[in-house]
């Protein structure tokens, strides 16, 4: 699992781009993650996956330097309508 996580925030932060994360907590619609500094891109994918609106359920931001290079920010949407 750790390896698949891993693997996952690489292609996010070497691609530019969001990802729809597989493992969406329950209640949501889709958990989203994207390069951390860039999360333009989550609210971006979500407006796409969203067309009707979302509301935001959980936002995690990564502030430490550490923890940008090797863990995506996340956003956590459940679709409107």
């Amino acid at each position: 699992m750790y390896r698949f996580v891993s693997a996952a925030a690489i292609a996010a932060a070497l691609s530019g781009c969001a990802m729809v994360n597989p493992e969406t907590p329950p209640g949501a619609s889709y958990a989203i993650n994207c390069p951390s500094t860039q999360l333009e891109h989550c609210f971006a994918k979500a407006k796409e996956l969203c067309p009707n609106g979302y509301q935001v359920m959980e936002l995690r931001r990564n502030n430490d330097v550490i923890m940008q290079a090797i863990s995506p920010d996340r956003l956590v949407v459940k679709c409107q309508g």
